[in-house]
């Protein structure tokens, strides 16, 4: 997932006022247009900066020189940069504008002003023509931190089942592999307006580096509800839980204070006894843990219920 980039972003230029005269005599230049404005807006349609990474500068419209017989240049077109939510973005280093909000948009950089043609110097005396310099558009190096919003993430080791549970859940079309690290980055869908994130799968010692790495924590900021998937193929489904959560607490000591919920997969792979002993050991720890298949619509319906339990409002 492309979730750094940095772009060189360019307001347009203002134009430059006309100097024409009238047999040589009488002004009468018409005014510049301004040069355009730079926008970054938020969307929900987009999921990382990749669609942005085939150019590195994006650049406003200039403003159209002013013409003779008083005929003024038109202004230039303003440039929005769509990104997706949440995105921060930094201008030397400094953090200037938090895009959290589909439709949010914010004024970037600011177009040059045009230069005034020589018959509105001759109505007002006390303007005068701009400089070169004076009618250049802002510009800017940006560096833009992508920190993906989401309101439930998964979490499991490799082979879950995770990735298969997102797309019968949402509109996503994760890739799903019967081998380690399927799911390379994060990847998200929404299931009646809340969001899901599937996460790389973790190992021992992913805080310390080791298979997939930690970078996705940046993306987990806004979470409110960590969902523990765990293949009933595993031994003990308890253990695993216990292990998954001391990484993940290794990985960021923050998960610890968020809402969790065990979810079993592949519940169709086990007797109904395996599957009552498993959910009853949680049920002994006041633990939340609910078991599916995504060959049973009636289990991931319940599933999905409870997660618009713990997300949306009463």
């Amino acid at each position: 997932m492309l979730d750094r980039l940095s772009l060189t972003l360019k307001a347009g230029n203002g134009g430059r006022g006309s100097t024409a005269l009238w047999h040589g005599k009488r002004p009468y230049g018409g005014d510049g247009g301004d040069g355009g404005n730079v926008y970054i807006q938020g969307t929900t349609n987009l999921f990382s900066f990749s669609s942005l990474a085939s150019e590195r500068t994006y650049k406003a419209e200039d403003g159209q020189e002013g013409l003779p017989l008083n005929k003024f240049g038109g202004d230039g077109n303003d440039f929005t940069l769509f990104v997706p939510l949440t995105t921060e973005v930094y201008i030397d280093g400094e953090l200037r504008i938090t895009i959290e909000k589909d439709g949010q948009r914010e004024l970037l950089l600011k177009g040059g002003k045009g230069s005034v043609g020589n018959l509105s110097i001759k109505k007002h005396p006390h303007w005068r023509m701009r400089t070169d310099e004076e009618r250049k558009g802002e510009s800017a190096q940006v560096d833009l931190v992508l920190k993906l919003a989401s309101d439930i993430i998964f979490i499991g080791y490799p082979n879950a089942g995770k990735s298969s549970l997102l797309n019968k859940l949402t509109n996503a079309k994760a890739k799903v592999g019967a081998y380690e690290f399927t799911t390379l980055e994060p990847q998200t869908g929404r299931m009646d307006g809340i969001i899901l994130m599937d996460l790389p799968g973790i190992i021992d010692n992913t805080h310390k580096g080791k298979g997939l790495g930690t970078s996705f924590t940046q993306h987990t900021e806004k979470t409110k509800l960590v969902a523990h998937i765990i293949s009933l193929e595993n031994a003990s489904t308890f253990n695993t839980y216990t292990k998954m959560r001391k990484e993940l607490l290794l990985i960021d000591p923050t998960f610890g204070s968020k809402k969790e919920v065990v979810v079993l997969t592949k519940s169709d792979e086990v007797t109904q006894d395996k599957l009552e002993s498993e959910l009853r050991i949680f049920s002994k720890k006041k633990i939340a843990a609910v078991a599916c298949s995504i060959l049973d619509d009636a289990s991931t319906e319940k599933v999905k219920q409870i997660f618009k339990k713990e997300i949306l409002p009463d």
